[in-house]
């Protein structure tokens, strides 16, 4: 499905310094653009939901002691990392550094726009697919189960989900439907661009946190408690055990 990535030419009866920057759209997108990437969204929204889980070895991916935002990145490998961390945030990247040379560049190239155009075209959809994904296989069972590990756990994961929100944002302003003049549609994107790049970070600090820092403790999730890996001399170390390792 090829989804219209060229720049908007500028709007002529607009006077100077009025003409609607390529790349950002001025007006509702063409009905021929709005039906494809809803149908991409709801293509990628499917396949999040009905895919098989891509989250199974996440509790143990990185032993007990870590985050499941760890696990998931850890498990599959390469696959999730490409697919839940690099293509979001490569897609974020791209907007980012697409948008500063947009606004400083002076004369922009016509890909340049373009790039900027197609990564917010494919940002909305991308995290709705993952979105879907991750609430029928991690926030529900994990909530359903008592299986959070702690606040760091539900931080980290709740923050990368509400990346979506400024995602669908973007895409949103792509299509016209939010920010119809310049002004506000140049605010809106780079709002939504920054937000997101927060919140990616937020996931990614308390991701990467030892959740007994913030209080938890292994017993607290049935099957957890006393989870420990032999070392030589008698030493323990915490997180692991030979249940969660393939031998």
């Amino acid at each position: 499905m090829a989804i219209d990535t060229s720049p908007r030419r500028a709007d002529s009866s607009s006077g100077p310094g009025q003409a609607r920057r390529a790349g950002l759209t001025g007006r509702a997108a063409p009905t021929p653009l709005l039906v494809g990437v809803g149908v991409l969204t709801l293509a990628l929204a499917a396949i999040g939901l009905l895919a098989p889980d891509r989250t199974a070895d996440a509790g143990t991916a990185m032993g007990a002691m870590s985050t499941h935002y760890m696990g998931l990145l850890a498990a599959s490998q390469p696959w999730n990392l490409l697919i839940f961390m690099a293509l979001p945030v490569v897609l974020a990247e791209t907007l980012a550094i697409t948008e500063l040379v947009v606004l400083f560049g002076g004369r922009t190239p016509v890909w340049v726009r373009g790039l900027n155009r197609a990564a917010g075209l494919l940002a909305g959809p991308v995290m709705i697919g993952i979105t879907v994904h991750l609430l029928r296989y991690t926030v529900v069972p994990l909530t359903t189960g008592g299986g959070w590990r702690g606040v760091a756990d539900v931080v980290a994961v709740l923050a990368y989900l509400a990346g979506t929100v400024p995602m669908v944002g973007l895409t949103l302003v792509e299509l016209g439907l939010l920010g119809r003049d310049d002004h506000r549609a140049l605010a809106l994107h780079a709002t939504f661009v920054g937000v997101f790049l927060v919140l990616a970070h937020v996931a990614m600090i308390f991701g990467m946190l030892d959740p007994t820092v913030l209080g938890w403790h292994a017993g607290d999730v049935p099957g957890l408690s006393g989870t420990t890996h032999d070392m030589p001399g008698g030493a323990t170390m915490p997180g692991m055990s030979h249940s969660g390792m393939n031998h």
